[in-house]
């Protein structure tokens, strides 16, 4: 009889190790999805800040095309 030569893949492992690289999987998916979110966050507060807003003296006028608005007496 020939002795057969045991493979990585024809091991079996214990059913509690099956479970890890699903749950490894996971945690990985999670944070990465958590960080996304984060950063996704930052980026609008970012934009908020950044965004300010435009004087009145800037939209209107000859160089807009436009005439200002008048206050009433």
């Amino acid at each position: 009889m020939i002795p057969r030569i045991l493979m990585p893949w024809d091991m079996r492992q214990p059913d509690e190790a099956d479970i890890l690289p699903v749950a490894r999987l996971i945690i990985v998916f999670v944070m990465l999805g958590s960080f996304a979110l984060v950063f996704a966050e930052l980026v609008r507060q970012s934009e908020q800040m950044s965004a300010r807003p435009v004087p009145t003296a800037s939209r209107c006028g000859d160089a807009a095309g436009m005439p200002c608005p008048q206050r009433a007496l």
